[in-house]
């Protein structure tokens, strides 16, 4: 396979898995086929990268496209890159819907696996999550991929309650709690952990942690962390955590 990062300025999306199982690829998805007419003015000869979402790409020139269809074939496959070492399982306290969409953008362009809204104890009855809203953030998350340059897109599970949250935490190698509470630096506690494969992250809503549920946490194994010595907004301590494990993990 081609390396992805030999063909610059390539404007990536991601599309059905199905469509990149032949050379030759017909889209008649209207709203892909209208931003690349319409809003791109794409035009036979531009490429374009194709990706299935799970790690391949595609690079395709586009043969002809009108108003209903686009058509085009691939010139080279390559691994779509873009994906850190380490997976990162952010859980996330609901929190008023525009700030949790703008941490949840944040967070997949800094390389994130997976967001689980989560209802703490101190979340407000307004920051909740039906159907149409998960829609709403698995379109964010996979818009946010794309601008990345990542190769997959990051899952937004169904939202959990802490307790449920917690339990399914347990299976990674390193499990954090951001909290403003806690007394050992971020930095000290990655300081332990060389590499590990996946990291669970803990992040609160804006009233905080419930002293029940810092309890709770300390009993299934989670890790305190502070971000330092400032009170950071609930949408931006998760961001903070995510760009030091960057730093410090060379992600």
């Amino acid at each position: 396979m081609d390396n992805a990062t030999t063909i610059p300025n390539t404007r990536r999306f991601f599309v059905d898995p199905a469509w990149l199982r032949s050379d030759q690829i017909e889209i008649d998805d209207p709203a892909l086929v209208h931003q690349w007419g319409r809003v791109l003015r794409l035009t036979a000869g531009d490429r374009v990268m194709l990706l299935d979402g799970s790690g391949l790409a595609a690079i395709v020139e586009i043969v002809a496209i009108d108003r209903k269809r686009a058509q085009g074939h691939v010139i080279a496959r390559c691994q779509a890159g873009g994906e850190p070492a380490i997976a990162i399982d952010l859980y996330l306290a609901l929190i008023r819907p525009e700030r949790f969409e703008w941490a949840l953008q944040k967070a997949v362009e800094l390389g994130v696996r997976r967001i689980v809204p989560v209802a703490f104890a101190r979340s407000l009855p307004g920051d909740r999550a039906d159907e149409r809203r998960l829609a709403r953030w698995q379109r964010i998350a996979t818009e946010a991929a794309e601008q990345a340059g990542r190769g997959k897109i990051p899952a937004i599970a169904a939202p959990q309650p802490f307790a449920a949250a917690l339990a399914e935490s347990v299976t990674a190698d390193l499990a954090l709690l951001l909290d403003e509470q806690a007394t050992i630096h971020l930095r000290e506690v990655l300081s332990a952990y060389p590499m590990p494969n996946r990291i669970a992250i803990f992040s609160g809503p804006e009233g905080g942690i419930d002293p029940a549920e810092r309890s709770a946490a300390l009993a299934h194994g989670l890790h305190p962390a502070s971000l330092g010595p400032r009170i950071l907004r609930a949408e931006t301590a998760p961001l903070a955590a995510l760009a030091m494990l960057q730093y410090a993990f060379h992600l």
